[in-house]
């Protein structure tokens, strides 16, 4: 296991490329979006039915059409990371992802750049809301509850800044933040991902949101879960207008 200060410096860097050319900054955050529930699968429910395996005409699943790219520009430097819509206008990142920033450029899966208005932080974890002035072009529905201990998760994510990728793994456990962000258990799991991935979406078979990922050591992988997420949404006093170069509090 890597320590923190390893996971800090892997983090810093886990980020994603986006090609749109708006300004942003920290604002006051409007009410978070309604999003879409997804319902409770059942013990019949069947993979190969679910929404994970349903392809779009342009051969993108409905949860790669959600992914995002992000890219910061800000602290001197540019980074890069991963998001996902969860409303029409509002997609969800991570704190270390828009930390920071002077101008974040977002684009969809097929290169189309999306204008920013704004971003607001969340102080409970490493996640952060972005609203647009564009729809986006499709939107994750949440699961009802985290997932069980040997869950299969599908992580979507731009690596690098590069193509759209897509890693499969299992659910590992719950435990510490490894970074000291959040005092709630995180989620541990083995979907790959890499630097670019950070903001990518976890998704569960039935095509819903599990979590959130955000950071790990190459073999261990962690994720913000979904129940968190909810409290966040749930909670518009946990939103901060700023956040700093590398999303520390």
């Amino acid at each position: 296991m890597a320590n923190k200060k390893s996971i800090l410096q892997k983090i810093s860097a886990v980020s994603l490329v986006c090609l749109a050319l708006s300004g942003c900054e920290f604002a006051p955050v409007p009410p978070p979006p309604r999003v879409s529930e997804g319902p409770a699968p059942k013990s019949s429910d069947h993979p190969e039915a679910s929404a994970v395996r349903t392809v779009t005409p342009k051969g993108f699943t409905d949860y790669e059409r959600a992914a995002l790219r992000v890219r910061n520009v800000g602290c001197g430097s540019v980074s890069s990371g991963s998001g996902f819509a969860i409303s029409d206008h509002v997609f969800v990142t991570n704190r270390h992802v828009v930390g920071g920033a002077t101008i974040l450029q977002v684009s969809t899966f097929d290169g189309h750049d999306i204008d920013v208005d704004m971003a607001g932080s969340v102080q409970i974890a490493d996640l952060a809301l972005v609203w647009t002035d564009d729809a986006l072009p499709a939107t994750l529905s949440l699961a009802p509850h985290n997932p069980a201990v040997g869950s299969n998760v599908t992580a979507v994510g731009f690596p690098l800044g590069g193509q759209l990728t897509t890693t499969h793994g299992k659910v590992l456990g719950y435990g510490p933040d490894p970074i000291g962000w959040s005092t709630m258990p995180m989620l541990l799991n083995d979907a790959p991902i890499e630097h670019g991935s950070s903001g990518s979406p976890l998704i569960n078979d039935f095509g819903q949101l599990v979590g959130v990922a955000y950071a790990g050591d190459g073999t261990d992988y962690y994720a913000v879960p979904i129940d968190v997420l909810r409290q966040v949404l749930n909670e518009p006093s946990s939103f901060s207008r700023t956040s700093s170069c590398d999303g520390a509090p």
